[in-house]
């Protein structure tokens, strides 16, 4: 049975990390058992003052006597939470059964949820030293990692896993990132950092792995489509026509997924350069037959309805990105003969721009995560355009409201008219 989830934020204890929501996945890199107190130790007394059961699974050199011994010193009054407070060894919680059983393990994780509801508590916070974990077969200890990150939002729990940096790899701690919502780096000796911390943010990251990689990727790609259209024009082959396309449509795909990937490791370049007045009609309608291109191939339609709008403080780039990756978001997602309408107005003090298309619907859990990394509908999607797009509006302040039924699609930005001019 799952639990009831909150719809309501919880304090960290952290310093630089703000309150969160159940279902929050954490991981912190560490290197000396100080560094290891101060993020664990706030963090568990942020859990018991919000009135939340908390466990700390604790490893070596680390024993659960130490362990209340700094909870004691960090909480005068520890003694009025007891109740709600368990410290148990490594070796009794993740190899109770002998060996590492992530599902089985995952399934004690729930129990606890559901044992902290049944005493009063609001939900199940949880830490502990992961290191030992990554000795054993890394694939299982992953698929661990991964479910947790995939079950954890059912449920009123947080989870902040902990790992000494000296005992993990380069690729370990690649692994490990990439299976957290959030992961940060505390050390004593990255004082250039505010408050010692240092943010680990995967977005980041899996972006620059795709900007080293992109060049030697994108090269052989490039020389094996050249490789099949020359193949696709041979008469004797004309056969294999269709197969060609298909391998040059998957091709484009792939190529797809590295630019939104390349888009996550673009650094905010000076952009009071390039931001100035423009007028969002012209720029729509040099889109215009880029999108009707799109559309034709596809036996679908684009119209364009504008009124007389203001000009808007925006670097042309950004809108141009912003507005393709919506309209063919808005064109895949409908059938043949679907309509897309473009529509500016001003209201108010806003400029708008809408786009509606006529296709089947967002469902309703799907569209308050729009614009979430790796939210999408699409079978071989990775929510990465979406949630760049997002990001560019939200620098410019736009707000964005999205409307969906089964009988379409409407996405309205609103953008702020300048106060002043630039």
């Amino acid at each position: 049975m799952e639990a009831q989830v909150l719809n309501n934020f919880r304090k960290t204890g952290i310093a630089f990390i703000d309150d969160i929501p159940w279902g929050t996945h954490l991981c912190c890199f560490y290197e000396t058992q100080d560094d290891l107190f101060d993020v664990v130790v706030p963090y568990l007394r942020a859990g018991l003052e919000s009135n939340e059961y908390c466990m700390w699974i604790v490893s070596e050199p680390v024993s659960t006597f130490e362990a209340m011994n700094v909870l004691k010193k960090a909480i005068p009054d520890l003694k009025n939470y007891l109740p709600h407070l368990e410290i148990l060894p490594h070796s009794e919680w993740y190899l109770k059964y002998g060996n590492f059983q992530g599902e089985k393990v995952m399934g004690e994780w729930i129990n606890k949820v559901n044992h902290a509801l049944v005493k009063g508590c609001e939900g199940l916070r949880i830490t502990g030293c992961c290191t030992n974990l990554t000795n054993r077969p890394w694939k299982d200890f992953l698929d661990y990692e991964a479910m947790i990150e995939r079950e954890i939002g059912k449920f009123n729990m947080i989870a902040l896993c902990m790992y000494q940096l000296g005992k993990c790899g380069i690729h370990q701690i690649l692994d490990i990132v990439n299976n957290h919502q959030f992961s940060f780096i505390k050390s004593k000796y990255d004082r250039k950092y505010t408050n010692n911390f240092f943010k680990f943010d995967r977005l980041n990251l899996l972006g620059k792995l795709a900007a080293s990689i992109a060049h030697e990727i994108r090269n052989p790609m490039t020389s094996v489509k050249g490789f099949i259209q020359l193949l696709q024009n041979k008469d004797e082959l004309k056969a294999y026509s269709d197969y060609f396309s298909l391998m040059i449509d998957e091709l484009d795909r792939a190529n797809g997924i590295i630019t939104e990937y390349l888009s996550l490791a673009k650094e905010k370049e000076n952009k009071e350069n390039k931001v100035q007045k423009h007028n969002l009609n012209n720029i729509l309608k040099a889109l215009l037959p880029l999108l009707q291109a799109d559309a034709i191939k596809e036996d679908k339609y684009v119209f364009l309805s504008l009124n007389d709008v203001e000009d808007i403080l925006i670097d042309p780039k950004d809108i141009r990105q912003v507005v393709l990756n919506f309209c063919r978001n808005g064109l895949e997602a409908m059938e043949k003969g679907g309509v897309l309408e473009i529509q500016t107005y001003m209201e108010e003090d806003t400029v708008v721009l809408e786009i509606k298309d006529t296709g089947s619907g967002i469902p309703e859990e799907i569209i308050s995560k729009l614009g979430m990394p790796f939210v999408t509908t699409k079978e071989n999607g990775t929510g990465l355009g979406l949630f760049v797009s997002y990001r560019i509006l939200e620098n410019y302040k736009a707000k964005i409201d999205v409307k969906s039924s089964s009988a379409g699609t409407t996405f309205t930005i609103c953008f702020p008219r300048p106060q002043s001019d630039f």
